[in-house]
């Protein structure tokens, strides 16, 4: 209801990312523990009211896929569409990028637990689904940015800023450059907030000899605009990982062991497969690889999400098992499939077409999100909150 509102989160109240961070900000040090039976590979335990999981691994992996997508939209004021996406220019205009704006003392503790969060991936592989730029994982890193990572987020900005410092190849001169740009030292960072470049810069305008210090000036700060906010997230990942190790990798190194590849081959979840009361010759399951290779990226992530509880293919899948469970039914193409996500375990129908298997496939992955087959919903409450 409060995400459905377009209402802001910004106490952490109202998100299940909120409610995580109020609940485990002062027990991050549980993110790192690992053990390798029961819970302890997992840092903490998750119940969702009026669902009737039990979690043994599924609830869990979920959760942590929720809050990603809630950090990945207007629910919470962390991270903000790139300009890229805003104005449906340039490339990657899926990625978010840090919010210049959210520098409350409240934003900043959640950044931190951002953070740990980030440090519980890097040492449990329990990965996050993120989608963002190159700038960001290179200040995590402290690494040199380049105009390069800010075109990945502001194509639009980069292309003007290199049209002015060359303009010249314009047929633009001293003489008529005033004709043709009409600026002040002014920028505007990724959340639209306007501010100066230098003091009283909205009184000084550009000109063309001026031009390349206003282009390096803007070009500064964009690339420096989320330092406040990437130094709280930096605070909250080396209470789980030491500096130490994480320089040990490259950035793009660190976002692929924190974060995953977002999308993957149906022959890498093969591999990994399993298959009970059924095998990988017959019709049904022919029809299930097939119906799985015709859905879009999107639609395999989702999958994942259905059966696992997350939406990205583990970084060591040899580590893990996917089981396909043959289920007997009199009517199998009037019946969905059944997910376990604290197995991977998919209990699938003996459907009779490719075109049934993605029929129903394509339903539960959509429309089935729920993780109640554990207990009726009514077991989930306590006496009093039956009462209520």
């Amino acid at each position: 209801l409060y995400k459905k509102s377009g209402k802001v989160d910004h106490t952490g109240e109202y998100s299940m990312f909120g409610q995580m961070w109020r609940q485990l900000k002062d027990k991050v040090h549980e993110f790192r523990k690992r053990g390798d039976e029961g819970y302890t590979e997992f840092p903490f335990r998750v119940r969702f009211t009026a669902e009737g999981a039990i979690d043994a691994g599924g609830p869990f992996r979920d959760s942590i896929d929720t809050v990603c997508g809630e950090l990945q939209s207007s629910i919470l004021p962390l991270f903000i569409p790139s300009p890229n996406s805003k104005a449906a220019y340039g490339e990657r205009r899926e990625l978010w990028t840090i919010n210049p704006s959210a520098k409350l003392p409240t934003h900043l503790q959640m950044y931190e637990f951002l953070g740990s969060l980030m440090g519980m991936s890097f040492r449990l592989h329990h990965l996050l689904p993120f989608s963002l730029p190159s700038l960001f994982w290179k200040q995590l890193m402290g690494d040199p940015v380049e105009s390069s990572d800010l075109k990945q987020i502001d194509t639009f900005c980069v292309q003007s800023l290199e049209d002015i410092a060359n303009i010249e190849k314009k047929g633009i001169t001293k003489e008529n450059f005033a004709n043709t740009i009409d600026v002040s030292y002014v920028t505007k960072l990724s959340d639209g907030t306007e501010i100066e470049l230098n003091k009283g810069g909205r009184n000084v305008k550009v000109d063309f000899e001026n031009r390349l210090q206003y282009v390096n000036l803007v070009e500064k700060a964009r690339l420096e605009e989320g330092l406040l906010q990437m130094k709280a997230i930096r605070t909250g990942i080396v209470k789980i990982v030491p500096l130490s190790l994480i320089k040990l990798y490259s950035w793009n190194e660190l976002e692929f062991k924190i974060c995953g590849k977002p999308t993957f081959k149906v022959e890498a979840l093969k591999k990994i497969t399993r298959y009970e009361d059924c095998c990988e010759k017959d019709d049904f399951i022919l029809f299930f690889w097939k119906a799985l290779e015709e859905f879009t990226d999107e639609e395999r992530s989702m999958y994942l999400r259905f059966v696992w509880g997350r939406s990205r293919m583990p970084t060591y899948a040899e580590n893990y098992t996917h089981t396909i469970s043959g289920r007997r039914e009199p009517n199998p193409d009037g019946i969905l499939p059944i997910a376990h996500t604290c197995g991977f375990v998919l209990d699938l129908p003996r459907y009779s077409s490719v075109e049934k298997a993605k029929e129903k496939l394509r339903y539960a992955i959509k429309n089935c999100l729920v993780i109640d087959t554990d207990m009726t919903p009514v077991e989930t409450f306590t006496e009093d909150e039956v009462e209520q």
